[in-house]
């Protein structure tokens, strides 16, 4: 910008197309009907996330680890990281990894 400035039509123009100007009369478009009394707030957000003053509480995530060797669960004893083996527990239901992706996706 500084170099356009000090010596005019010396830089190259690249056209960023029609997309952000797009985006911008969008937003324009959107604020003039909601100013006019045409389109409620409320139109533009279904969730009314724009009325949520407080933040959300953070979530916690507790991991429990388990084991199926005897020897690993010999070697985190030595260094203090008590664990059980699976087979050890009576009820243990194992999910697969996209039950954690959703679990996750709710947490935030």
């Amino acid at each position: 910008v500084e170099a356009e400035k000090s010596n005019p039509h010396s830089t190259d123009r690249i056209p960023m197309g029609r997309i952000p100007h797009m985006w911008g009369q969008s937003l324009f478009v959107l604020a003039m009907l909601v100013k006019d009394g045409f389109l409620a707030p409320g139109e533009l957000d279904p969730l009314n996330r724009r009325l949520i003053t407080e933040p959300k509480p953070e979530g916690f995530v507790q991991v429990c680890l388990l084991t199926d060797s005897e020897v690993i669960q010999e070697k985190l004893a030595a260094v203090g990281i008590h664990i059980q083996q699976i087979k050890d527990l009576d009820l243990i239901q194992v999910r697969s990894v996209q039950v954690l992706q959703n679990i996750y996706s709710h947490l935030g």
